[in-house]
């Protein structure tokens, strides 16, 4: 039996479902779920299908959420961390597991990179800065604030200046 191809709007929310809660790619989830139409049928229905492409396009922005829960979970997994050794004599070490450590942060980078494609404004490599130029915008606004202020005191000043002077 082969896969599906037509779309209907039931498979449709399904597969948006799934890659909102899961951080999985798109060839893994069809692989997974043998009764999905192959990925490449899924980017067609993205072209012909607004409803499905406006699903699909929240559902992505969702799965951030289960990126950052994997990226927690990886970080947090110290559990091969170190590989237990023998000498020659048969006695027991440990040793750093550097292929762990490094997969880990592969994976922990893959997902950082993600997460920033898929929310840039939450998680891209900007957000420091798009945050110093709020503030600097912020500053440069009450700095004319109180270039205004000082102004409008200049000129209330001056005008009793005056008056005192014409007494």
């Amino acid at each position: 039996m082969g896969r599906h191809t037509e779309y209907t709007a039931e498979l449709g929310r399904e597969i948006c479902e799934t890659i909102a809660t899961n951080g999985s790619g798109l060839a893994t989830l069809c692989k997974a779920n043998p009764h999905w139409p192959h990925r490449d049928t899924i980017y067609t229905w993205l072209r012909t299908q607004k409803d499905f492409a406006d699903l699909y396009t929240q559902a992505k922005r969702e799965q951030v959420t289960a990126l950052v829960d994997d990226i927690l979970e990886i970080s947090d997994d110290s559990s091969r961390d170190v590989l237990i050794k023998q000498d020659k004599d048969g006695n027991d070490y440990e040793v750093f597991n550097a292929e762990f450590a490094a997969r880990s942060r592969l994976r922990v980078d893959t997902r950082k990179w993600l997460a920033a494609k898929l929310v840039p404004r939450l998680y891209g490599e900007n957000m420091l800065a798009r945050e110093l130029a709020d503030e600097m915008e912020d500053f440069k606004k009450e700095l004319e604030n109180q270039k205004l202020r000082n102004k409008d005191n200049g000129k209330a000043h001056s005008s009793k200046t005056k008056e005192n002077t014409q007494e």
